[in-house]
């Protein structure tokens, strides 16, 4: 019989990491309110940079140390105040408008976890500190924040969306590819800001147009 895979604790730090991160990522589709939907992203990318200080220290390599402390800095701290600051003090609004009420979000969420924890248990990688089950996360947080951009009609929740997938694309890279340049991974990090920048001006102009950020409202933009 094959010897069992041997987990010490950065592994089990690792697989709490996982299960927290996509806790996070389902809080997000229970969550009406904008700030709280921004400051949940700032939770969940907490466990971004943890996941990838964790793996930086296990593995000895400094350079993947200093992207998880500039995931922290630009993810939890830079980008969450400057959309609070820029656009979710301008609207009138509270609740976001929903497609897809929280009870049947939250299913279809879960559904979709499910169905991503299947996928990668079936493809052949392996993630640093991860076993292969585990690496449905990455893609569970690439799913649930795809529906959450579809089904929540704001500029804002938009944003949040978009950001909770590219944590998803980030934890993908640093499980299965930890040994990629610091030069690349702390380029795709960057890329972040011109996209909440730009997203950020255009919620910004709709605010100060139409009083509002929810999509359900953009009609009074036409003509």
């Amino acid at each position: 019989m094959p010897a069992a895979p041997h987990y010490d604790l950065a592994h089990a730090l690792a697989a709490i990491i996982a299960i927290l991160a996509l806790l996070s990522a389902l809080s997000l589709l229970a969550v009406k309110q904008v700030h709280e939907q921004v400051r949940v992203y700032a939770v969940q990318s907490v466990f971004a940079a943890a996941y990838t200080l964790l793996v930086g220290v296990n593995r000895g390599d400094a350079a993947l140390i200093v992207l998880a402390v500039w995931t922290a800095v630009i993810k939890v701290i830079v980008i969450p105040i400057a959309i609070d600051r820029a656009v979710t003090r301008q609207v009138s609004e509270h609740e976001v408008p929903l497609v897809v009420q929280v009870p049947m979000s939250l299913l279809i969420g879960v559904t979709l976890a499910g169905l991503a924890y299947w996928a990668a248990s079936a493809l052949p990688i392996h993630g640093a500190l991860l076993p292969t089950p585990a690496l449905g996360m990455p893609l569970s947080l690439v799913l649930i924040g795809f529906f959450f951009m579809i089904t929540r009609q704001n500029v804002i929740s938009q944003i949040v969306g978009l950001l909770t997938l590219e944590n998803g694309v980030f934890l993908a890279t640093v499980a299965i590819a930890p040994g990629l340049p610091f030069a690349i991974g702390f380029l795709l990090l960057l890329d972040l800001l011109p996209a909440v920048v730009f997203y950020g001006v255009f919620a910004r102009l709709i605010a100060a147009r139409a009083k509002t950020t929810s999509i359900e409202d953009m009609a009074v933009l036409r003509g």
